[in-house]
């Protein structure tokens, strides 16, 4: 028995320079990853979920009575658009845009103990109909915003085993 394998040397080649230029410049791959990790992490936002699965914390009463477009860390919807990610030569970050929101989305992702509210421009805050000097908040529930659980490894699987197939199939 004889086995013969014929295959064109420029082929071969080809390909390997293609792949090996992928390699080298993974902005596309990273980009495709980043669009897909920031769709499922706003998904799992919208839904209160953190990145488990688990629903977070339920808003309290007196959180429910103000205005705001949703559940819990969704009362204006600016935590949530802020949140993205940047693509470089060879790396992927996602992150909350801005040092402020940057700095909630950590309280929030790990809670808070208690601590005191002051006016920062006044004499006294304003609740409701309610003037106080301060407040003594209870602390935020930590809901967990952040994380990289077994699902979304297999969609970066995915979405990396779908880019290599797509270059292949170009070659």
């Amino acid at each position: 028995m004889q086995l013969v394998i014929d295959y064109q040397d420029i082929s071969v080649k080809h390909l390997v320079a293609v792949l090996s230029h992928e390699f080298m410049h993974p902005q596309m791959l990273l980009g495709s990853i980043g669009e897909s990790l920031l769709r499922v992490n706003q998904e799992r936002h919208l839904a209160s979920l953190a990145p488990d699965g688990s629903e977070w914390a339920p808003l309290k009463e007196s959180s429910k009575l103000e205005k705001r477009k949703g559940g819990p860390l969704n009362k204006t919807g600016e935590m949530l658009q802020s949140f993205n990610y940047q693509v470089d030569a060879n790396s992927l970050l996602m992150g909350f845009d801005g040092q402020w929101n940057a700095q909630r989305a950590y309280w929030h992702n790990k809670g808070t103990d208690p601590y005191e509210i002051k006016p920062k421009n006044g004499k006294a805050l304003k609740f409701g109909d309610h003037i106080v000097k301060k407040v003594n908040h209870p602390g935020l529930p930590a809901r967990e915003l952040i994380g990289y659980p077994d699902n979304d490894q297999r969609m970066v699987d995915d979405v990396v085993n779908d880019h290599l197939m797509a270059v292949l199939n170009r070659v």
